[in-house]
C-alpha cells in the first residue's frame, strides 16, 4: 500500500469514526428526549427504514435474541411507539409497525439534522454521491446480521 493511500485510508478511518460518534451521541440525545432507550430507538429506526416487521425479522437485524427482542417491543408498545398486528402471511406471528404519531414526532426531529446533511451533500457532483453512496451501501452490507464476526470474537 502506498503511502498516500496509507494516509489517505487512516484519515477515512478516523473520519467515519468521528461521524459514528457523533451519530451515537445524537442517537443518544433522541432517545432521551423520548424516554427510551437507544436500542428501542433503533428498533423504531430500522421500522422507519425497512417497514413493518416480525419480531424475528427485527432480531436478526439486531443481533438480539428473540426474548430480548420481546423485551424491547413490549416496551415499545407500551410508549404507543409501536403496534402490533396480525401478519397476513403466517397468522401464528405478528406484525410490528411504528405508529404514526410518534414516527412523525421523530421525522420533525431529525429535520436540522436533514437541512445539514443537505447542505454538505450540495457540495458534490452526482458522480460523487454515487461514490458515497457506494461506500455507505457496502458498508451496510459488510456489517449485516451474519457478517458481525468481530463482536463474536470479543467475547
Amino acid at each position: 500500500m502506498s503511502t498516500r493511500r496509507r494516509a489517505i485510508r487512516e484519515s477515512l478511518i478516523r473520519e467515519t469514526r468521528h461521524f459514528l460518534a457523533e451519530a451515537i451521541l445524537f442517537n443518544q440525545q433522541l432517545a432521551d428526549r423520548l424516554g427510551i432507550n437507544p436500542i428501542d430507538y433503533q428498533v423504531l429506526n430500522l421500522l422507519d427504514l425497512f417497514g413493518p416487521a416480525t419480531p424475528g425479522d427485527l432480531a436478526h437485524l439486531t443481533g438480539l435474541s428473540s426474548g430480548g427482542m420481546t423485551v424491547v417491543i413490549d416496551r415499545l408498545e407500551h410508549g404507543q411507539y409501536i403496534e402490533r398486528g396480525r401478519n397476513p402471511r403466517d397468522r401464528r406471528s405478528v406484525i410490528v409497525r411504528f405508529a404514526t404519531a410518534p414516527k412523525r414526532r421523530i421525522a420533525a426531529l431529525y429535520k436540522p439534522v436533514l437541512a445539514r446533511m443537505d447542505k454538505v451533500l450540495a457540495a458534490y457532483d452526482l458522480e460523487q454521491l454515487g461514490v458515497i453512496r457506494d461506500f455507505f451501501m457496502r458498508s451496510n452490507r459488510a456489517h449485516e446480521p451474519g457478517q458481525r464476526k468481530e463482536t463474536k470474537e470479543l467475547d
